[in-house]
């Protein structure tokens, strides 16, 4: 027995330690991590494709990879295949990379046309990061392709030093769409002075805000800057005709004196005919006694009349005045904002309350002012007072009904204090009273579409959009879009 149950003991410890063996082996197996040098070798080489293929057959055996995401989704960008590449970063994202990809992901939805994906993930990221600049250039152009005129002036005014002559100018334009001209007027200067080559583009910007403004000595000094240093662009401008009416009125006694006549003359040619040197006319010799007829033999007797002596300068006129010194600024040129102006002015900087007290001292100038209550309007709306905003919109319709931003701006609102049903009629009725707004059709499609479920009368619509907005156009895109999703249900 002894014996027996020694060997039972052998046997017993012989079959136990290799399962204690297994077990500790399996215990410290190291955690395999996926060898991304390949493909990030052939991204090296410039050959995204290969690098796809080696990185999908990673993502298959690690699926939840980040890293194996990340770089799947900078190959397929390399490769053209931009709406995959948003995918596969929007997975690395919900994998739990770092937000900083957020940023990466907004620029290929940009690349894919998708700005509307492009606008929320710059403005996710500028949220985590509102230090970098770069980023708030980028968003401020991706809101100027999608319409987001508002909002894009406030990321143009964060990026001001990396604004470039270009962006300069659309921030100007806005601006002066937006009737803020103390605003314009820095931005086209300031696009002047980051050109490397001077171009027209700045200084036929400067004349529109100067007429406008009713600064008719400026813009006329301008006018004849422009024709010398950049001939015959006037002619391009779309308010030329109103141009040459400014110069004909101011300088029509000059012309009458240069026996220009200023009929059927372009702008160009009228501050050509400025800029020139003035015929020499020659005084007559006036004796007394009679006159005689040079073309007759015999002496005809002419009547003595009055000569005014008129004294002619040396210097042709619009010569003394240089390029210089038609933009430079001095106390006299510099206009007082209006309330108004201050109000937009303050508006965009995010001083909401500032931009209504500005408006209120405005409307008791005029309470007719359709503009003014429309600043009090989307100062209440930003301060979440929806009550009062819609208001105040309405009473801003009541003085302009037919301006379309206004209307814009009353639905923005009326999404928030409206039944779905109302809504959706004021909406019908918008579209009605501005048939020719690809904006108003688009949420009018949108509304069908998603909220009431109606894909056909969607699909009307967005046939209607293709044919009013311009071919290539974010809403032309989006609307090409949506009808593909109509037709795949």
């Amino acid at each position: 027995m002894v014996a027996s149950g020694s060997i039972s003991l052998i046997i017993f410890s012989c079959t136990e330690e290799p399962q204690n063996n297994e077990t500790e082996t399996q215990t410290e197996t190291p955690v395999v991590k996926p060898d991304l040098s390949d493909a990030i070798q052939k991204r090296v080489e410039k050959k995204p494709e290969e690098a796809v293929l080696l990185l999908r057959t990673l993502n298959k055996n690690f699926p939840d990879s980040p890293a194996i995401l990340i770089q799947l989704s900078r190959a397929l960008a390399d490769s053209g295949q931009y709406p995959l590449a948003a995918f596969r970063v929007e997975q690395a994202i919900s994998a739990g990379s770092d937000k900083g990809l957020l940023l990466e992901c907004a620029e290929i939805y940009q690349l894919a046309g998708d700005l509307d994906s492009a606008q929320e993930r710059f403005k996710e990221y500028l949220i985590a990061f509102p230090e970098n600049l770069n980023a708030w250039q980028k968003y401020a152009r991706t809101l100027i392709s999608n319409g987001n005129e508002t909002e894009a002036l406030n990321a143009f005014e964060k990026a001001n030093t990396l604004a470039n002559p270009e962006d300069c100018l659309i921030v100007a334009d806005l601006y002066t769409k937006k009737e803020i001209y103390v605003k314009a007027e820095y931005w086209f200067r300031e696009s002047m002075q980051r050109e490397s080559k001077p171009s027209v583009l700045p200084l036929l910007g400067l004349l529109r805000i100067k007429f406008l403004m009713g600064d008719e000595g400026a813009a006329e000094a301008l006018i004849l800057a422009i024709e010398k240093s950049f001939p015959n662009e006037l002619n391009n401008d779309s308010r030329q005709e109103e141009y040459s009416s400014l110069i004909i009125r101011r300088r029509l006694a000059e012309f009458g004196k240069r026996e220009v006549v200023v009929q059927n003359l372009s702008i160009s040619e009228l501050a050509q005919e400025l800029l020139s040197e003035p015929k020499k006319i020659i005084p007559p010799v006036i004796s007394s006694g009679p006159k005689l007829s040079p073309t007759l033999s015999d002496p005809v007797y002419i009547e003595e009349t009055d000569s005014e002596v008129v004294e002619i300068s040396d210097k042709p006129i619009g010569t003394q005045t240089s390029l210089a010194e038609a933009f430079s600024i001095d106390n006299s040129q510099l206009i007082k904002p209006s309330s108004l102006e201050l109000g937009w002015s303050s508006f965009l900087s995010g001083n909401y309350s500032d931009a209504l007290l500005h408006a209120r001292d405005s409307i008791k100038l005029n309470s007719k002012d359709s503009e003014a209550w429309r600043l009090t309007s989307q100062a209440h709306f930003q301060l979440g007072e929806i009550r009062e905003a819609e208001m105040t919109i309405l009473e801003a319709i009541r003085h302009n009904p037919i301006d379309l931003k206004t209307r814009m701006d009353y639905l923005n609102i009326a999404r928030e204090t409206l039944s779905p049903t109302r809504y959706l009629r004021e909406l019908e009725k918008t579209h009605e009273r501005f048939p020719n707004s690809g904006e108003i059709l688009w949420q009018l499609a949108r509304r069908y579409h998603t909220i009431e479920r109606m894909p056909v009368t969607a699909g009307i619509l967005y046939r209607k959009l293709l044919t009013i907005v311009p071919k290539g156009s974010a809403l032309y895109y989006q609307a090409e879009m949506e009808l593909i999703k109509i037709q795949n249900l």
